[in-house]
């Protein structure tokens, strides 16, 4: 019964993934088309993170009055004729609005699978269960940067968004013929309000973690959004763009395999240092790419630090969290991962106009330097043992929502 419902969860990643590896490299092109500069691109990805920390944030309020479930299926229902109409468009602000509403839908999805991936994974193997999970990032990859960039090419963007429609749809379906959380329901049940409960505090390795994924995160983002910008500069077509994706998820399927698993067995602290090592890595090579085969490797470096994100740091997360709070504190990572996005894509386009390619990949190629040196000072600092304060009348399952 678990594994039919982790299934399902995973079905769900796949297809936000799905939708959103195969837009986020065409976005910057499909805007660009409609006169966009890099910074209202720039500013217009950062609607997109805006969007799916929105949706994020206001899942566990939503939960609290629709249920998990109803939300679960009403999330993919809204998205399928946004996803649509994106393809479209005849002006730039249907586009942002439209991209918006689908990143804000999925963002509520990936916080409904994330929780309730914490509640079902088993202790001792809960980082390959979040890995397994994550599987559906690389796997959304490989597929969707063979078929979207092809479609493209074909008949244009009409009826690509249909297609990722099409997939879309089988979200809602599934959820509501096959979904079951009976098994998590009463650990999804809000508990009744207790005047004496103080608010929780999570502690200082945990704030650390939240600084140190966003950093990664922007990190992530401002190379993503390079990538494309760079090869449209270099005239390389849609498909080669789609492509990187594609490249990224081939190779670095394997990985998301294992990372999850060894991290159960050796540490997640090596893990998280080598996605940060990761993410400077793919940074610096974008700076003197210049061949297809460049964008593919810096792509492949930051799925790297996209899955230690996706998997090791939440199953860390999950560690440190008592189950009763779990459902508050792990929403933060991925809160965290789309605020990173938010503030890299709004920055981004109008730092690239001032500062230039070449600095700004410097400047961005220090974060994780910094963020390793913040987790050795989080981790070697004595930490004070408290027992988990809660507020139970903001429990309700609040994840905060690619």
């Amino acid at each position: 019964m678990k594994n039919n419902q982790l299934l399902i969860l995973f079905f769900c990643n796949f297809v936000i993934y799905f939708t959103g590896t195969g837009l986020m490299p065409l976005l910057p092109l499909y805007a660009t088309g409609f006169g966009a500069t890099p910074t209202i691109i720039g500013l217009y990805l950062a609607v997109t993170y805006i969007s799916i920390t929105a949706g994020t944030m206001l899942t566990g309020w939503l939960a609290g009055r629709l249920t998990h479930k109803r939300l679960f299926i009403g999330a993919g229902i809204l998205g399928v004729p946004a996803v649509v109409l994106l393809g479209q468009a005849t002006a730039l602000w249907q586009v942002v609005i439209l991209t918006g509403l689908v990143w804000f839908t999925g963002g509520i999805g990936l916080t409904l699978t994330g929780v309730l991936t914490g509640l079902y994974a088993d202790g001792k193997s809960r980082g390959n269960s979040f890995s397994l999970m994550w599987m559906s990032f690389p796997l959304a990859a490989l597929i969707s940067g063979i078929v979207v960039g092809q479609l493209v090419e074909w008949q244009g963007y009409p009826l690509m968004t249909l297609v990722l429609a099409t997939l879309w749809a089988g979200w809602p379906v599934l959820g509501a013929l096959k979904l079951d959380l009976t098994q998590v329901s009463s650990k999804l049940t809000s508990p009744q309000k207790e005047e004496n409960k103080t608010p929780l505090r999570f502690g200082q390795i945990f704030y650390a973690i939240l600084i140190i994924t966003f950093l990664s995160e922007i990190v992530i983002n401002i190379t993503r959004m390079g990538v494309s910008l760079s090869m449209q500069s270099l005239s390389f077509s849609a498909g080669a763009v789609s492509s990187t994706a594609t490249v990224g998820g081939l190779i670095t399927v394997p990985v998301a395999l294992l990372v999850g698993k060894l991290s159960d067995r050796f540490g997640r602290k090596n893990f998280i240092v080598m996605g940060l090592l990761l993410a400077t890595g793919g940074t610096l090579v974008l700076i003197l790419s210049t061949q297809l085969w460049h964008f593919w490797l810096v792509t492949v470096l930051l799925f790297g630090t996209m899955y230690v994100n996706g998997s090791v740091i939440p199953a860390f997360v999950t560690d440190l969290l008592a189950p009763e709070v779990l459902g508050r504190g792990l929403p933060w990572i991925n809160t965290m991962m789309f605020v990173a996005g938010t503030v890299g894509f709004a920055s981004a386009g109008y730092l690239l106009d001032t500062l230039g390619a070449t600095n700004l990949y410097l400047i961005t190629a220090v974060l994780p330097i910094i963020a390793i040196g913040l987790l050795g000072l989080a981790l070697h600092k004595p930490q004070p043992v408290q027992k988990p304060r809660l507020r139970w009348r903001n429990y309700h399952f609040n994840r905060g929502c690619a």
